[in-house]
């Protein structure tokens, strides 16, 4: 059948022919091989890819676990306590050891605390004087709670407030109950005066509550003793003379009551 298709072909021709197709299948398979391998390089290349991206992913946390912790450094205390020297306030008219404490604020404030007895005393007082502006003021309730628990005390009731008149003119005051182990029945009072820089807060206790002329002598008690500020020297020369006789020296003796002796 295929000599009557193929006629013209005779032996040999056939021969080779089918000698010549595994010649010609051996010549492809170089390029056949050539492709394995880019291909297995490109697969190679793909693989090794993702094994670096996976690395740089998780290398931060093992970083983060190789980095020692930092130490906190807490920041400087916006107060500092000025070393014992003469207080340039003075409380006249008080009967009682006085004591004095005086600190610093990082802005140049200046805050002086006198404190008069111990709380519970029959006549207890503290009175605070600042020069500068160091905080910014809040309510007359807040300031009041903050200055008592600096003292180590809690304020369990503070009543309403009103104005009373002294020689350093209107200032704030309130019924106000300081506890600590007890309780003590007092006057606190507040005067900011942010034009000259100047203001004082405290309050007044005894075995009852001081009325408001007793506070308002035991305010225009406060005189400057040694300060060398000129706008300090200025306010209280003015508020000298503001003074009027209502606390006179009978008067402000009569309010500031001589406390009994300590058993």
């Amino acid at each position: 059948m295929a000599r009557a298709v193929y006629a013209e072909w005779d032996e040999d021709d056939v021969a080779e022919w089918v000698d010549e197709r595994p010649a010609r299948r051996l010549r492809r398979k170089p390029l056949t091989w050539l492709r394995i391998v880019l291909m297995s390089s490109c697969s190679i290349a793909g693989l090794v890819y993702f094994a670096l991206e996976q690395e740089q992913a998780t290398r931060p946390t093992e970083h983060q676990k190789e980095v020692p912790s930092s130490v906190l450094v807490a920041p400087a205390p916006a107060w500092r306590p000025l070393p014992p020297s003469p207080a340039p306030y003075a409380l006249t008219g008080a009967s009682g050891s006085i004591t004095l404490e005086a600190r610093e604020h990082t802005n140049g404030a200046r805050e002086d605390t006198l404190v008069l007895g111990r709380f519970g005393d029959f006549r207890y007082a503290q009175v605070t004087l600042v020069q500068g502006t160091a905080e910014t003021a809040g309510s007359f309730y807040i300031d009041t709670v903050r200055r008592a628990a600096r003292s180590g005390l809690a304020v369990a009731h503070q009543g309403q407030s009103r104005m009373i008149e002294t020689k350093f003119g209107p200032v704030e005051a309130a019924p106000l109950t300081l506890a600590n182990k007890g309780e003590q029945t007092c006057q606190a009072f507040r005067l900011p005066d942010a034009a000259a820089e100047f203001g004082f807060q405290g309050w007044l206790c005894g075995s009852s509550a001081p009325d408001e002329a007793q506070l308002a002598c035991f305010i225009d008690g406060i005189v400057l003793a040694g300060g060398t500020n000129p706008s300090l020297k200025a306010v209280f020369a003015q508020a000298e003379r503001k003074r009027t006789e209502g606390c006179g020296q009978g008067a402000r003796t009569a309010a500031a009551i001589r406390p009994p002796a300590r058993p």
